[in-house]
């Protein structure tokens, strides 16, 4: 009687955790489609063959992505999704998501991507595209090699890169970070003869550098910034631009997904194509614009050029740069804009003669409407340094 009740105790049990562990399980096809929806809210188009589970798993198989209206597309294989989970409101929470291998060609170009890894993926229920809740999100995305391929021959390479976001309690605000290292382009072979002759004197056949890119975009008020945006190559120097810019909203990235997907369908329509070019126009009257500034910082690239252009002309690096500088005033004159003219003609003289760093910076004294804008760029283009209140300085 007791081993009775003991093997029904058993099978009672089994039962329970059978039952528990089917009212967990995720559902493949659900995931795969919210998925898809949410990739595609983002302006891209993801097509898959088949899914299919495998423990807390789920696989999509023979996945492509390419973009509405365009006819290629990118082949990813399949996709694994590690650690699928319901997150209680209708979509789901992945754990990562490893990619080993994805390639792409089109004629004689070819990209190999490896080890892409994507950590703490969130795919939303519904992609309205009204908050960061809303919207396809990750935690940090990494990847190994990249290499673009022309004709056989690598022509730009990057060793790895990683992004990483986070968003604060409101889903208002995002902050992201990414960097690429280890970058490498080829210039030994470029069709120019006279480029190549040129990157040939100043030994740039190879070039090296990193990529940064540091910011936060607020929803809010559709403020976009980056504090940082760097390309830094050895031995050339490095390139940093900053900017801001507000009205870059939900219902702006609405607005421009639904006229992308337009313009697409109106592909071979010319008159079609141009109405939508000026209602793009139109959508950027929304937007504010509140600063930018462009940074150089040389390492001995200037120099390297003024020595290769005095030589070309017959003269030494000292009367090439004393004769740049007494251009400078009839070249920037029609600017019509004294003030500034002198400005940029010290600013560059400066750069020419000690070459260490130039910038040039717009801190307009409140945000300017693009409208605003485009109106002094037609009607009096010569107040537009004054407009944005423009500074241009070297060597600081």
């Amino acid at each position: 009687m007791r081993a009775r009740y003991l093997k029904t105790g058993i099978a009672a049990s089994i039962v329970l955790l059978a039952s528990s562990q089917l009212s967990s399980a995720v559902d493949a096809d659900d995931f795969a489609k919210k998925f898809a929806a949410a990739y595609s809210s983002q302006g891209a188009e993801i097509k898959y063959d088949g899914v299919s589970e495998q423990g807390d798993s789920i696989v999509l198989s023979n996945v492509s992505v390419g973009i509405p209206g365009e006819d290629e597309t990118i082949k990813l294989g399949d996709m694994t999704f590690n650690g699928v989970a319901d997150d209680g409101s209708g979509g789901y929470l992945v754990d990562s998501f490893v990619e080993d291998s994805i390639e792409f060609s089109s004629d004689d170009v070819s990209l190999t991507l490896k080890d892409l890894a994507v950590n703490n993926l969130r795919v939303p229920a519904e992609a309205k595209m009204e908050s960061l809740d809303d919207m396809l999100y990750y935690d940090s995305a990494t990847t190994g090699p990249l290499a673009v391929t022309v004709e056989g021959r690598d022509v730009f390479k990057i060793a790895k890169s990683s992004v990483t976001l986070s968003k604060n309690s409101d889903d208002t605000r995002m902050d992201f970070k990414g960097r690429a290292d280890g970058l490498e382009i080829d210039l030994s072979e470029v069709p120019d003869a006279e480029a190549q002759q040129a990157i040939d004197g100043m030994g740039y056949q190879y070039v090296g550098g990193d990529i940064v890119v540091d910011g936060y975009w607020s929803l809010p008020t559709g403020e976009l910034t980056l504090s940082e945006y760097s390309l830094t190559l050895n031995d050339v120097g490095r390139l940093d631009m900053q900017f801001s810019i507000s009205g870059y909203t939900m219902d702006f990235v609405r607005g421009l997904q639904e006229l992308q997907e337009q313009m697409a369908a109106q592909a071979d329509d010319e008159k079609a194509q141009q109405a939508m070019g000026f209602a793009l126009l139109g959508m950027m009257q929304q937007l504010t614009f509140n600063s930018l500034s462009l940074r150089f910082d040389d390492a001995s690239v200037t120099n390297k050029v003024l020595d290769m252009v005095a030589s070309q002309q017959g003269m030494s690096r000292d009367q090439m740069v004393q004769g740049l500088q007494g251009m400078l005033p009839f070249a920037l004159a029609q600017l019509q804009n004294p003030d500034f003219q002198k400005q940029v003609t010290e600013a560059v003289s400066l750069y020419l003669a000690d070459p260490k760093s130039i910038e040039v910076s717009a801190q307009p004294n409140a945000p300017l409407p693009f409208a605003s804008l485009v109106g002094s760029a037609m009607g009096a283009p010569q107040t537009l340094p004054d407009v944005l209140n423009v500074s241009v300085t070297a060597n600081q």
